[in-house]
């Protein structure tokens, strides 16, 4: 099962196009998701300057977004780009989740 998850992913190109197409239309969740997304894939593969970029944009944008109420953070999706979403998505979770990555930028 596994092996189907992973190979039905989506290329790094094809999240990396999602992740710029949200930015233009400034949908800053949908990018701070895919840029999540971004920075955990590229982790995978070694490319860690990249990664700690797409780590310190999903931070930003996390940071700038509405986490009021519970209703501002429940993620509305189960993954984006190949890769689960917490199911509460907002800068803490982010710090957390990507500490590694923030930590060395």
């Amino acid at each position: 099962m596994v092996d189907e998850e992973v190979a039905s992913r989506p290329s790094i190109g094809e999240v990396r196009k999602q992740y710029e197409d949200e930015r233009f239309f400034h949908d800053d969740r949908a990018a701070a998701e895919y840029a999540y997304a971004l920075a955990l894939r590229l982790r995978e593969i070694g490319l860690m300057d990249e990664a700690r970029r797409f780590a310190q944009e999903c931070l930003e944008l996390a940071e700038s977004l509405p986490s009021n109420t519970l209703d501002d953070v429940v993620s509305t999706r189960q993954s984006v780009g190949g890769v689960p979403l917490p199911d509460h998505f907002h800068d803490g979770v982010v710090r957390a989740r990507l500490a590694d990555l923030l930590g060395a930028a």
